[in-house]
């Protein structure tokens, strides 16, 4: 039987099913157009309307759903929306870097692909055509816990930098599994996500749980394991810091932290990086986007670690935003999965070359000719 729907989220659903997506060609509006080809997508909501016309219903909301009435995610959005750019003029912009360096690693641009499992029920090729769209264009993978495919089978798909992102569990040999997993695949930084003590209640996913369930298929990263994975941890406390510790050799990351009380304990814990995240809005319904959260994460570690940020970006002038706010890096979940489900590996590839454009044509109009250049000079507070 199946859980008693709202007719709130009756009705997100019927006007998200695919069939009653809008015309491809409505007049002439690129706005309402849908594209065909990766290649005609000219930003990542056409992208998103590719992939809504493609998706089934399932699908669909494995990508946008979020925990209860959505305020999050869209406090995630609403958030860029607080800010405008200080456009500077006469600079020579002809050369616009927009190189980083993470933990070691020598990235041509600050977007990193963010943690998502289960993308079988989006792609029949699942991780394996993302690691492919990555790898096209330069970007660093964060894979999943919970991915269809093995993390060894990602990393032999392409060669795109490879993090892995590591759920908590009361079941300490199974955490320590998946780091030798993870380690011997070559992956350089383990994300720890800490926003998951229990499962945030994602309606969408619910009603269409069966359907979802039956795209699933496997989860890779548990083949070989002697028992049933437990993942989650509602018991975890900060000594899970000094366990992770003694059991690997990676940079501990943790991901999930919004609050500079808990970026002063991690920063004194001796964590090696923080991403500000809220799960994309798909665990609490606290109402705060990320963008908000980040600039009092980035006061608390006073410079010592590096802070990234995810939820919402959809624009390059969004990763300038976060920049400009003190983060280091950004990760894009959904934008990539637009991608992924419109056109597979290409979409990939063409949801990061967007943003890359989109970014390098900001830096140009506001005259930052360097990620270091852009500061909170480059931004204003919109008036009320």
């Amino acid at each position: 039987m199946r859980t008693p729907f709202s007719r709130r989220v009756f009705t997100t659903a019927a006007l998200a099913a695919p069939a009653l997506a809008l015309p491809r060609r409505l007049g002439a509006r690129p706005a309402f157009a849908v594209p065909e080809t990766a290649d005609q997508a000219l930003d990542i909501f056409q992208l998103k309307a590719a992939a809504q016309r493609r998706l089934d219903a399932g699908a669909w909301h494995f990508i946008v759903n979020g925990a209860d009435d959505l305020k999050t995610v869209d406090a995630n959005r609403a958030a860029f929306d607080d800010w405008q750019i200080r456009v500077r003029r006469l600079v020579d912009v002809s050369r616009v870097d927009t190189r980083r360096e993470l933990f070691g690693e020598a990235l041509h641009v600050p977007i990193l692909l963010a943690p998502i499992g289960g993308q079988q029920v989006v792609h029949p090729e699942a991780e394996r055509a993302t690691m492919r769209g990555a790898s096209a264009r330069g970007h660093l993978m964060v894979a999943s816990t919970v991915t269809t495919c093995a993390v060894e089978e990602i990393r032999a798909a392409g060669t795109a930098p490879l993090w892995f992102q590591l759920y908590p569990s009361p079941d300490r040999e199974l955490m320590r599994f998946l780091l030798r997993r993870a380690e011997g695949a070559g992956c350089r930084v383990v994300v720890v996500t800490v926003d998951s003590p229990t499962r945030g209640n994602r309606e969408g996913e619910r009603w269409f749980a069966r359907e979802i369930a039956a795209k699933g298929g496997r989860t890779g990263n548990f083949e070989g394991f002697g028992g049933p994975p437990r993942i989650g941890d509602p018991a975890a406390t900060w000594e899970l810091v000094p366990w992770l510790r003694e059991n690997t050799r990676l940079p501990i990351v943790l991901k999930g932290i919004v609050t500079g009380e808990d970026a002063v304990i991690a920063r004194r814990r001796g964590v090696d990086g923080l991403i500000v995240s809220n799960h994309g809005g798909r665990q609490e319904e606290s109402g705060r986007g990320t963008l908000e959260c980040l600039p009092e994460v980035v006061a608390a570690v006073r410079g010592r670690l590096p802070v990234l940020v995810d939820g919402g970006i959809r624009r390059g002038t969004d990763v300038f935003k976060a920049l400009a706010l003190g983060a280091t890096a950004v990760c894009v979940g959904r934008p990539y999965l637009f991608g992924l489900g419109a056109f597979g590996e290409a979409g990939v590839a063409r949801a990061l070359s967007i943003l890359d454009s989109e970014l390098t044509r900001i830096m140009q109009f506001a005259g930052t000719t360097s990620l270091d250049a852009i500061g909170p000079r480059s931004l204003a507070r919109r008036t009320p």
